[in-house]
């Protein structure tokens, strides 16, 4: 009965994905107008006034996801490790000079939450980029790396080869696809790389939106 009930408020007063007329989601959007083009659009998960709805890039070819993208998305690259407070140790990058937690763009959490609500899949892509220093480029040390979950007592962990290049001005990428239906550990909230003493090492990340379908 709810799920006819929705369908006839579809029918009978469609949204349009305008600020006064936000769906719940992209893919709700999508339900009312099949033939929209891909592009940015007004939501409200919560349903109530649309005054608190937000802009979410919807995804229409991919099935209707509702995509938002990092306030902040590019981690510079720079020798990030010489800021630790020691060796053979994961320090957010939150914590470290210049660093900060990723948020998400008009994204609140009464928002985020309903969102998840209303979807069973998340997904979001990072590029890992480094460029070796001269007098790092022998050492081909591994770098093992931690990405913080948006519960924040949980994190991924994955291990990248270190990063040595033949010209030491090009830049290596490596692209993490994350891809979930645990939602609550979309969208990563902060990241890390462990420091094995290659304090040459210069990295940074670049973050994709966070989708949810």
């Amino acid at each position: 009965m709810d799920h006819l009930g929705q369908e006839l408020k579809l029918l009978q007063d469609p949204p349009n994905g305008t600020k006064e007329k936000p769906a719940a989601s992209c893919k709700e959007l999508l339900l009312a107008h099949p033939h929209l083009a891909d592009g940015y659009y007004y939501i409200d998960p919560n349903q109530g006034s649309p005054q608190d709805s937000f802009i979410a890039f919807c995804n229409f070819t991919a099935g209707g996801e509702s995509c938002i993208s990092p306030t902040q998305n590019q981690v510079p690259i720079k020798a990030w490790l010489r800021a630790y407070t020691s060796e053979d140790t994961f320090q957010w990058f939150s914590s470290l000079p210049g660093g900060f937690m990723l948020e998400y763009q008009s994204l609140s959490t009464v928002q985020l939450r309903f969102l998840k609500l209303h979807s069973t899949l998340a997904t979001q892509k990072v590029s890992y980029s480094c460029r070796p220093h001269p007098e790092g480029r022998k050492l081909q040390l591994e770098k093992e790396i931690k990405f913080l979950a948006d519960s924040r007592d949980q994190s991924y962990v994955t291990t990248l080869q270190g990063c040595t290049l033949d010209n030491e001005s090009s830049v290596m990428d490596t692209i993490f696809h994350f891809s979930t239906e645990d939602l609550t550990l979309l969208p990563l909230r902060d990241l890390t790389v462990y420091h094995n003493g290659d304090t040459s090492h210069e990295f940074g990340f670049t973050v994709g939106p966070v989708c949810f379908s």
